[in-house]
């Protein structure tokens, strides 16, 4: 048990040292992690490591300012030094976790040369379309002091978000430092302009013309922008156990998949997409599932779709296929359902299979037709009796009562509540798999 105020014995396992190793010599790095899982520690850790050509960014940058103040170098000591000192006397003094960083926009735009000034005011206009210029608050006289106009107004009347993106160019355009170390670019940007910026930092011809001072560029982030697509494992997963932190490269398609996944709250519906999607024989098969569904899970998004016809259910399959592209690869790969009678085409769970559905989520019912598994009690209250039903073609009867499918599916679903008692089967072999997706 730590003491109220004791700093944490936070270390690194033995894989994490090694992946800092390679992060320190990589182009670009992503890592991603749940909160509290070590990230800024991290970054922290390997800005302490690498020294004076290191830069931290910190999350907390918002910051205000009217006019820019004069740069006087101080020749007794480098810029980069006096940062790399000012970073230290934080990193070791602080008795609480600090998110801020030596930073100050004013400052680092007016220590800027005038080449990367204008790089800066030219980015700005690229990114956010909005016109930057340096002005003199006293007109036709250079020496009063100069403010940063940002369309005719002070930048200090621009929105968090404006000068959140300028504090991370201004930064990145500094050319004393070679390794950036960015916590949590994406604060108060919004995702349009995040698009943009990261495109800026993956765009290699980009890169080159504002930032070939940089070597290495390491981003913690909760935002899916910020993913290196085009070398996954640039990519890199944060965690946390008790005092230490684990680190673990993505290697793979599918690995990417789930940081993506994992990025979106492990959920599909951010995107309006479904959580799940099952495809379904015929139209009672549909209005059945599709109505309890609803009325079971009021805040589902199940997207059951109806095949008409077990001939057409590879043709839907393959159709979502070719939307979420290689399915054993996608978040979709557990999420999409099929279910068929007992009685349906030669090759077709086998043809499914190949395709790349999990034979699990097949649902194949001991009987053929979903009417032999609507609940009890609602069959009781139609025909008037409870006992097993019979099909011929399209016709279901029992106790002298017919009705054709179409007409009883619409029977069932009009009594259907939330509190309706379903067959085990039912119950067992379908709600049981799709139940933990909703």
């Amino acid at each position: 048990m730590y003491h109220y105020d004791q700093r944490p014995g936070t270390q690194f396992s033995e894989a994490a040292q090694s992946f800092m190793r390679d992060i320190q010599s990589s182009e670009y790095v992503v890592l991603c992690g749940r909160n509290n899982c070590g990230k800024s520690y991290l970054l922290k850790t390997l800005t302490q490591q690498l020294g004076e050509r290191a830069s931290y960014l910190g999350p907390a940058r918002y910051q205000n300012f009217n006019v820019i103040g004069s740069f006087a170098p101080n020749r007794n000591q480098r810029r980069r030094t006096r940062k790399h000192q000012e970073f230290m006397n934080q990193w070791r003094n602080q008795q609480q976790n600090l998110d801020n960083s030596p930073f100050n926009l004013q400052q680092a735009i007016a220590e800027l040369t005038n080449e990367k000034r204008e790089q800066l005011i030219e980015i700005m206009q690229s990114l956010l379309g909005s016109k930057m210029e340096l002005r003199h608050t006293v007109e036709n006289n250079s020496m009063s002091q100069q403010y940063i106009s940002v369309d005719g107004h002070n930048i200090s009347f621009t929105s968090s978000g404006y000068r959140l993106i300028t504090s991370l160019i201004t930064s990145l355009l500094d050319e004393e430092f070679d390794t950036f170390f960015i916590d949590e670019p994406e604060l108060g940007i919004s995702p349009e302009a995040q698009g943009l910026f990261s495109d800026f930092l993956f765009n290699k011809e980009i890169r080159d013309r504002y930032f070939g001072h940089i070597k290495t560029l390491v981003l913690a982030t909760h935002s899916t922008i910020f993913l290196d697509r085009n070398q996954i494992t640039n990519n890199y997963f944060v965690e946390k156990d008790g005092d230490i932190i684990d680190i673990t490269r993505v290697d793979n398609v599918s690995d990417i998949n789930r940081m993506h996944f994992f990025l979106l709250g492990n959920r599909l519906e951010t995107l309006y997409m479904p959580s799940s999607i099952i495809i379904v024989e015929g139209k009672s098969d549909y209005k059945f599932i599709n109505r309890l569904l609803n009325v079971r899970y009021d805040n589902s998004n199940v997207s059951v779709i109806q095949a008409n016809g077990d001939s057409r259910i590879k043709e839907i399959f393959n159709l979502t296929k070719s939307i979420f592209g290689d399915i054993q690869k996608s978040p979709y790969k557990d999420r999409v359902f099929v279910v068929l009678d007992s009685v349906h085409g030669p090759g077709l769970k086998a043809s499914l299979e190949a395709m790349g559905l999990p034979s699990e989520n097949i649902v194949t019912w001991n009987k053929n037709g979903i009417e032999y598994y609507y609940p009890e009690k609602i069959i009781r209250s139609i025909y008037g009796s409870s006992g097993e039903i019979e099909i011929d073609g399209d016709i279901v009867r029992l106790n002298g009562i017919e009705h054709n499918k179409n007409k009883l599916a619409d029977l069932v679903v009009d009594k259907m509540t939330k509190d309706t008692e379903l067959t085990e089967e039912f119950q067992d072999e379908f709600l049981a798999k799709i139940e933990p997706l909703i």
